[in-house]
């Protein structure tokens, strides 16, 4: 493995905390994880009622709690 690459330690359905981006500071439920990002919906919802959903760089998210 290099430098580069490390271990992903989250999986679907764990709650995750924004440190980047336009959603700085929402939790988020992760749909996907991939090699260098994850796909994540959040828990807030838009004014026309549903949940955005975006991708996220590993460097751009804290893990907050493992899914059950």
């Amino acid at each position: 493995m290099s430098e580069e690459q490390q271990e992903i330690d989250v999986q679907s359905g764990d709650q995750v905390l924004v440190t980047a981006g336009e959603y700085k500071g929402e939790l988020a439920k992760v749909i996907s994880p991939y090699t260098n990002s994850i796909s994540i919906e959040l828990e807030k919802r838009d004014s026309d009622g549903a949940k955005p959903r975006t991708v996220l760089r590993h460097t751009e998210y804290e893990l907050v709690e493992k899914a059950q």
